[in-house]
């Protein structure tokens, strides 16, 4: 998990220091994405001009798929479901499940979502052995994750996945019910495991992790930024990220232990306002050169903003949409989900944090995996066509 995502050579200054722009492909109220352009009446897509009270309806159609970068904040809100498919027969279960997403998020299943779907958008990623299996198998190693620390402990069923399915919805009362709609519908579905994940409030999409400090504070919010570090431009996957999930099981307990000095030394910035150690405003971009009048570094050697500075790890922008999870009194911590163009934007600031971060000493990870996320999809053209 991290607050501050790297940056490879060649993102600008204004990347790092957090644009302010919405994404050109965030569907608001009376408009969404439907085969790559804008729509200026929903009527166009068979949608209501009305808007639910449970959230602004989201137009699963387009170019890309909903959930990564519109809405432009995420809802509060996320059931993800990671399981296994037959590979063979990728193709079908991928078409009825793009065929049942474009139902449901139309509004088009009222015994399902009765009060309408809202800001519903359902995510679908799929993994290695599935991408192997395709028209195009060299796509298999866009996913490959190394073991990080802790992985290796990891039971088989908490580790990678064939198909992850990611809905999200204000409405926390539709996600079950949407979820097994979904997997009823895939007649080869045989779950691995699920998870239920909440967020807080955000600003420009900042939210509080379970340690209470501002996470994604950093990340590609305009459109040039997210082409240049989100989207996959070419080949079979074009319009495609690749998603990277995580489960930590945090030490909230230990880390509240700790006096407020040394929590924020751990982190590297202040928890009351996000502002980094060295100085500056919560959007800063952290000077990691900065001393104090004694000689010592202003953000500490080991802080986890340092230890995931793109100075270290030469790595591009994660867009990260992270939810915490409390499962028991002894089970609860943070949901990490990032998308980039390529998996090893994330996987070398986590081999970084595996050697120097101080925070990870209140961190055990519990399920890892990547996944495809699949190009956009249409009533013409359905889900993992391009693939199978």
């Amino acid at each position: 998990m991290t607050n501050d995502s790297p940056s490879r050579p060649g993102v600008t200054r204004r990347a790092l220091l957090v644009g302010t722009g919405l994404s050109a492909g965030a569907a608001g109220a009376l408009g969404g994405l439907l085969g790559g352009r804008l729509l200026d009446r929903p009527e166009e897509a068979g949608l209501s001009a009305a808007t639910p009270p449970n959230g602004s309806m989201v137009v699963a159609e387009g170019a890309t798929q909903a959930g990564v970068d519109r809405p432009a904040i995420a809802p509060g809100h996320a059931f993800l479901l990671i399981g296994d498919i037959d590979p063979q027969r990728a193709g079908a279960t991928l078409a009825t499940l793009g065929e049942t997403i474009l139902r449901l998020t139309r509004g088009e299943a009222p015994e399902i979502t009765p009060d309408g779907p809202g800001d519903l958008t359902v995510t679908v990623g799929i993994g290695e052995r599935v991408l192997a299996a395709s028209r195009s198998p060299e796509t298999a190693a866009l996913v490959s994750l190394p073991d990080f620390v802790g992985d290796a402990e990891l039971p088989a069923a908490r580790r990678g996945g064939d198909l992850l399915i990611n809905v999200n919805a204000s409405d926390p009362s539709i996600l079950e019910p949407v979820a097994a709609a979904l997997t009823s519908a895939l007649s080869d579905w045989q779950p691995r495991w699920n998870q239920y994940a909440f967020r807080g409030p955000s600003t420009d999409g900042v939210i509080r992790n379970p340690f209470g400090y501002h996470d994604g504070i950093i990340i590609p919010r305009s459109a040039d930024e997210l082409a240049e570090n989100t989207w996959i431009a070419d080949g079979p996957l074009a319009g495609g990220t690749i998603c990277v999930l995580r489960r930590f099981r945090l030490d909230t307990s230990a880390f509240r232990a700790l006096t407020a000095e040394r929590r924020d030394a751990v982190i590297g910035r202040r928890q009351a306002d996000g502002i980094p150690l060295s100085g500056g405003t919560r959007d800063s971009n952290i000077d990691l050169r900065a001393k104090t009048e004694a000689g010592d570094l202003m953000v500490p050697s080991d802080a986890h903003a340092r230890a995931a500075h793109p100075s270290f790890t030469g790595s591009a922008l994660m867009l990260r949409r992270s939810f915490s999870y409390h499962d028991s009194a002894d089970d609860h911590g943070h949901v990490f989900i990032s998308y980039q163009r390529e998996v090893e934007t994330f996987s070398r600031t986590q081999l970084r944090l595996d050697d120097v971060d101080a925070m990870s000493a209140f961190v055990t990870p519990t399920a890892t995996a990547a996944f495809a996320i699949l190009p956009g999809h249409s009533a013409a053209s359905g889900l993992g066509a391009g693939l199978f």
